[in-house]
């Protein structure tokens, strides 16, 4: 009896469980999915104020997860903003694990979104269409959390991600693969896919150490790596779930700055450097700017360490402000290529410069200072501009609207220290570039080689110059410039010509000699104690009429011109022979017989030849000066001889003689008056010496027979 009780028991159970069975699948196959369709559309709508569009396919389940699968699915933007759909997808797959509802556990067993397409908004203000509304509890009912969440297979394929910023073109992220683990609200969460970024392939991971502080809104540790071919991006800190801002250690590298500015919008002109990069430094994220403190910076050859903020503006314009400080900077990989030799150089010339070449025609391209502004002190051990080499400089950088500002507070070069300021004005198709130099006490020889390729001067002393120059290529800046320059050298040497040998063949020229040693050539060099000019500039042309050399024995005056442009001088110089001994201190208006002669050429190949025109008119006019000065007759007498007659008691020693033709004796005076036959003249007794004027007119004489041979 009681077995047939519970085999009947036992039937009428299981036919319950079959009939409940088939009911349910009565339910899932007969259940009007519309009417399913209309709620979960109005749930949506009531707790994200947001219309949900399901226009597709629709199917769900109960068992063994509770879920559903939509096609064509669209929710709108909110309130104020319009344009696309916040969200739209081909398909959304959702499904949960139904008996851990029941204790508060949530267990996703799948959420696919397949071609989704996320359109993100952000106002000027800093709000956006991502924030949803919460629901607040009511009075006396407590905030109710969520216990528990796992996460299985949540994956996102062929996604497209466009955020339109308040200004400027939207940023748009397509080919979006994505998968999300979590195993609990208590441990780590785990991403990782890929994308594509302006036509860029990124991949990315993610780990939010701290899952449930994401949804009470409090901080947690946070890694993400970025990685592609044009550059590699690591974070590791935490993130303040409430405000947004991140906090911790930021790491960046790859292997060329060009690439990655050209891939970001921001191309540089072509050229040399701007090539591998690294920085590492703490990172910090708020409202207002970003901090990288402590950091370590690398470009190319060049590092450095220091602070920078970056500040964002709401027009999207960038400043970057802050300190650095480098033990070498080599800016030449960034500048053109520098003058290259001529082919008929000798070996190690490095002077030598082919003037058709000089300076570069490559259009110059500084609109990347239009990119950003800044405000950088900048501490350099050494910095190398071409040639030119300064050590311990201090440089205050400011860049604004595509003028760049940079000022050398603090500068030591070639044994001298100084300032010097450049600004480059970017904001025309022509830059316009303007310079000032103020350094003391520097080395000649090495500053004007290494600046100029110009080797001739050696000594220390003082430069100044401030010029400014506008042109689309380095050519035409060297052709436009104008301003003004100064230099004062003490204690050196001009090399190329012995001024001082010039001197002594003027102090021979006057006593009738002439010396065969050369004045001129390699090994030719003047000594000086001091050597000053002046130089005004316009349209590429410094212009001077001051050049001033005092030394030992000779000094040296002149004027002339120097072509920047054409890297070319043209000098008319004087040196005069002076019977003092002091050189720097001496006078420079000193009484001196002069050759002048020309300095002219490129700048490379100086040649200096003497002005025999200006010398003999200058040694005439001079003679004619100092015989109007000691006689009572009228100037051609006492040029030619025909001076005063003196008296029997005086000793002829001061009248000038005219030197004779060869073979031609002048007539000599009997007491009686009568004209004598032609006689040989006397020959002077060694008592009875000549004077300057007739050493020198007897020189003159000479000077003219050379010309007419």
């Amino acid at each position: 009896m009681k077995k047939s009780l519970l085999v009947k028991i036992g039937i009428g159970a299981a036919a319950v469980v079959a009939l409940v069975f088939v009911g349910l699948v009565a339910l899932i196959a007969f259940f009007p999915k519309d009417v399913a369709v209309r709620e979960i559309e109005r749930q949506v709508e009531a707790s994200t104020e947001r219309k949900l569009d399901i226009a597709g396919d629709f199917s769900f389940s109960i068992w063994p997860a509770l879920g559903f699968s939509a096609g064509d699915v669209t929710l709108s933007q909110p309130a104020g903003f319009e344009g696309e759909p916040f969200l739209k997808a081909d398909r959304v797959v959702f499904a949960v694990a139904l008996m851990p509802l029941f204790s508060g556990d949530i267990q996703v067993r799948k959420l696919y979104l397949d071609a989704p397409q996320l359109n993100l908004i952000g106002r000027a203000d800093g709000s956006g269409n991502w924030e949803f509304p919460t629901a607040e509890p009511k009075p006396g009912e407590e905030q109710q959390e969520l216990k528990a969440l796992r996460l299985e297979d949540v994956r996102v394929t062929d996604g497209r991600l466009i955020f339109q910023g308040a200004e400027g073109a939207p940023l748009v992220a397509e080919d979006i693969d994505a998968s999300l683990s979590l195993d609990s609200l208590d441990e780590p969460a785990k991403a990782n896919g890929s994308l594509r970024y302006l036509n860029q392939p990124l991949r990315f991971e993610a780990v939010i150490g701290a899952p449930r502080a994401v949804l009470t809104q409090e901080k947690t540790p946070l890694t993400v790596s970025v990685d592609n071919d044009l550059v590699n991006l690591d974070f590791d800190g935490e993130a303040d779930t409430t405000t947004g801002n991140l906090s911790g250690t930021a790491e960046a590298q790859g292997d060329s700055v060009r690439r990655l500015l050209a891939w970001l919008g921001s191309p540089l002109p072509p050229g040399d450097g701007f090539e591998r990069y690294s920085g590492r430094a703490h990172f910090l994220r708020d409202a207002q700017a970003m901090r990288l403190t402590r950091g370590t910076f690398a470009l190319d050859e060049i590092t450095a360490t220091g602070d920078l903020t970056i500040l964002t503006a709401s027009n999207g314009r960038m400043t970057i402000n802050g300190a650095l400080a480098s033990p070498r900077v080599d800016v030449n990989p960034y500048l053109p290529p520098p003058p290259q030799a001529p082919a008929s150089a000798e070996a190690g010339d490095a002077a030598a410069v082919n003037v058709e070449t000089a300076w570069a025609n490559d259009p110059i391209d500084l609109s990347g200072l239009r990119a950003m502004d800044a405000n950088l002190n900048i501490s350099i051990g050494e910095l190398l501009f071409q040639k030119m080499k300064f050590q311990n400089a201090r440089l205050a950088l400011r860049l604004n609207g595509g003028v760049a500002d940079a000022r050398l507070t603090q500068i030591q070069l070639y044994g001298g220290a100084g300032t010097a300021r450049l600004v480059a004005d970017a904001r025309q198709s022509a830059t316009r570039i303007a310079a000032e130099l103020d350094v003391n006490n520097i080395q000649a020889e090495p500053l004007l080689t290494d600046a100029i390729g110009f080797d001739r001067i050696q000594g220390r002393g003082r430069l100044v110059a401030s010029v400014v120059g506008q042109g689309s290529s380095q050519a035409a800046l060297m052709r436009t410039l104008r301003g003004n320059a100064a230099f004062n050298f003490n204690n050196g040497a001009y090399k190329g010509v012995n001024l001082a040998q010039i001197g002594r063949q003027v102090q021979a020229l006057r006593e009738g000699n002439m010396l065969a040693a050369s004045s001129a050539g390699a090994g030719a060099e003047t000594d000086f104690s001091a050597f000053t000019s002046s130089f005004t500039i316009a349209d590429g042309v410094a212009v001077t009429q001051d050049i001033q050399m005092l030394s030992p024995y000779i000094r040296l005056s002149g004027g002339g011109l120097i072509n920047i442009g054409e890297q070319s001088l043209d000098m008319r110089l004087v040196p005069r022979a002076v019977g003092s001994g002091a050189g720097q201190g001496g006078s420079s208006s000193v009484d001196g017989y002069g050759v002048p002669f020309r300095a002219r050429g490129p700048w490379s190949r100086i040649s200096f030849a003497p002005d025999l025109e200006d010398a003999m008119r200058s040694l005439v006019q001079e003679q004619a000066r100092r015989a109007l000065e000691r006689s009572d007759l009228g100037d051609l007498g006492i040029l030619f001889g025909l001076g005063r007659t003196p008296a029997a008691t005086e000793t002829p020693t001061d009248a000038p003689i005219a030197e004779a033709p060869a073979g031609d004796v002048p007539p000599t005076a009997p007491s009686d008056g009568t004209t004598p036959p032609d006689t040989p003249a006397p020959t002077p007794t060694p008592q009875e010496e000549k004077s300057d004027e007739q050493r020198a007119l007897e020189a003159l004489g000479g000077l003219f027979k050379q010309r007419g041979n």
